[in-house]
C-alpha cells in the first residue's frame, strides 16, 4: 500500500501514462481519505515492480549530493 498526499497525487496524474493499465486503473479506483489516496496494489510480475518503483519516487525525496 502507498498513500499520496495531494501533492504527490499531481506528481502520479503526471506519469500516469507510464504506468500499467492495471496499475492506472487502481490508482484510480483506490479510495481517498482526509489524509491522501490509498493505492493497494498486488505485485505480481516484473512490470507491477516497475510500476511500484516509479511511485516510491515520487514518495521518496532524493537528497542533493555536495
Amino acid at each position: 500500500m502507498i498513500v499520496f498526499g495531494a501533492e504527490e497525487r499531481d506528481k502520479v496524474e503526471a506519469i500516469k501514462d507510464k504506468l500499467t493499465a492495471n496499475t492506472g486503473k487502481e490508482y484510480e479506483n483506490a479510495a481517498t481519505y482526509h489524509d491522501g489516496k490509498w493505492v493497494l496494489l498486488n505485485i505480481n510480475n516484473d512490470k507491477v515492480v516497475r510500476d511500484v518503483e516509479m511511485l516510491l519516487e515520487i514518495k521518496c525525496k532524493r537528497k542533493k549530493r555536495q
